[in-house]
């Protein structure tokens, strides 16, 4: 992981950290997850920002061996 310093308003600040206490997550984990959610967004302006969270959400959960890959043919 690299560090960097970044420069930002303190209104911005603020509702980072509202956000970090909101999701139960520290300063730097909730300004990784915002700007990851964001850059998402912006190369997928048609899905939700609810949507994309289920789906790192849903990712989270196959990388940890919570769910299993669904097979259509399955079904």
């Amino acid at each position: 992981m690299v560090r960097k310093s970044v420069i930002m308003e303190d209104r911005f600040a603020y509702e980072i950290g509202r956000f970090a206490a909101r999701e139960d997550r520290d300063f730097s984990n909730a300004m990784r997850y915002a700007a990851r959610i964001g850059l998402i967004a912006l190369e997928n302006p048609e899905l939700t920002v609810i949507e994309i969270k289920d789906i790192l959400d849903a990712q989270a959960d196959f990388e940890t061996g919570r769910v299993s890959e669904l097979k259509i043919d399955e079904l």
